[in-house]
């Protein structure tokens, strides 16, 4: 795999900063889900870089041209904190699959927040849901499977 995270990391570091001090939260549900970004954010900007690079593997394929126009833009808007709850909760659902477990505290708790029964989601992220949870393990498995 070409290597990602190393080259992104200080970008990663900028951006959670820039969500930590612009966000607007408009409720204590809202504000526990930034406050998770930001410290995932944080993990994948400081983490061992090759070692992320082979956890998110298959994300990385499918997902990282949203990621990055997150980590490079201005906004920190609900459809760009949707954007990385998704990529998040899917990098979870790789570990999970992967390795049997969600090695990161913050990735962990993300996971069992975005699956519990607990909260309703707008319908772009449900369906995202739906696919990580449903659709991508057979994907993983079949691709670690064909390496």
């Amino acid at each position: 795999m070409t290597p990602y995270f190393k080259e992104l990391q200080p970008d990663i570091l900028i951006y959670a900063d820039k969500l930590c001090k612009n966000n607007v939260a408009i409720d204590k549900t809202n504000l526990m889900f930034l406050e998770l970004l930001v410290k995932i954010l944080k993990y994948f900007g400081t983490g061992d870089a090759d070692k992320l690079d082979q956890q998110c593997e298959y994300n990385l394929l499918t997902m990282k041209q949203e990621f990055e126009s997150v980590i490079h833009s201005d906004s920190v808007g609900e459809k760009t904190q949707a954007v990385l709850l998704t990529f998040f909760l899917r990098i979870a659902k790789e570990m999970e699959i992967k390795y049997g477990t969600i090695e990161n505290g913050h990735l962990q708790e993300l996971y069992t927040l975005m699956t519990s029964k607990d909260y309703k989601y707008p319908s772009y992220i449900g369906a995202q849901k739906n696919f990580a949870l449903d659709k991508m393990p057979e994907n993983i498995t079949r691709m670690e499977y064909l390496k």
